[in-house]
């Protein structure tokens, strides 16, 4: 049994070094103070994350990023709520066809997906524009959204949403004194995958996007396409993953996000 015991945790140590090992690198490189990137480190500095903050161009690509993914996460949130609710609480006869067809883009690729928006954005005229990317963004964390506050929703009594409109409360305000408070660590840890998930895309936004809005990721991968490795992008990688890891730590202490996906 010790044997066993012992084993079962070399091997998920093993896997957890292999995972977080490109993380590791990635981190320790940034402060190598050499103009190439280098592993391991011949001379620690903080020269490049000084140079990544005083980037224009880096600086514009991190702000597109964010104000992207913050726009997106918010539409996907309550546009996720709304079809929670009628999944979980409404008098679907057809529930499973629509909830099979509001995860299916969990399981099809980007690149699928980037593809058919293109076409559909062409005849539209939304190519290169913000509005577009805005809704691509919001479409492809919808899914998530949809399940995570799905789950939220089937742990909630709906009979407390009942007992206070039986006390006069309106069936809006019976929701936003009972069962929103309740769904808020579902609806938060939503809004934080959403988040993650469209500030990290590359693939839709490099169909999507235009050469004017042009996000942190794709940024990324024009310089390493064009030009390699760049300390500057060496830096705000391990700044944002960095920041990512502390969000999710502490998400995984406040709201349990394990339980909800």
């Amino acid at each position: 049994m010790r044997l066993k015991t012992v084993l079962w945790a070399a091997i998920t140590f093993a896997v957890l070094a292999y995972l977080i090992a490109p993380i590791a690198v990635l981190i320790y490189s940034a402060f190598d103070d050499g103009k190439f990137f280098r592993f391991p480190p011949r001379e620690l500095s903080l020269r490049w994350f000084r140079e990544a903050l005083a980037s224009p161009e880096y600086r514009s690509a991190v702000l597109n990023s964010t104000i992207l993914a913050t726009i997106a996460s918010v539409l996907s949130v309550a546009f996720g709520l709304m079809a929670a609710l009628g999944l979980t609480r409404g008098p679907l006869r057809s529930r499973p066809i629509v909830e099979i067809l509001l995860l299916a883009p969990l399981t099809l690729p980007l690149v699928v997906w980037a593809i058919a928006l293109m076409q559909i954005y062409a005849r539209l005229g939304l190519s290169g524009s913000v509005g577009g990317l805005i809704l691509a963004h919001t479409i492809i964390t919808l899914p998530l959204s949809v399940r995570i506050l799905m789950a939220t929703l089937s742990n909630i009594d709906p009979n407390l949403e009942d007992a206070a409109r039986s006390l006069g409360a309106r069936p809006l305000r019976a929701f936003a004194r009972t069962t929103l408070p309740l769904a808020m660590p579902g609806v938060l840890t939503s809004a934080a995958f959403c988040f993650l998930i469209s500030f990290n895309d590359v693939v839709v936004t490099t169909f999507i996007a235009g050469a004017s809005w042009m996000t942190f990721p794709v940024r990324m991968y024009s310089q390493l396409r064009g030009q390699g490795v760049d300390p500057i992008t060496l830096a705000i990688g391990a700044m944002i993953v960095a920041l990512i890891l502390v969000i999710v730590a502490l998400g995984e202490a406040r709201f349990k996000w394990s339980r909800r996906l």
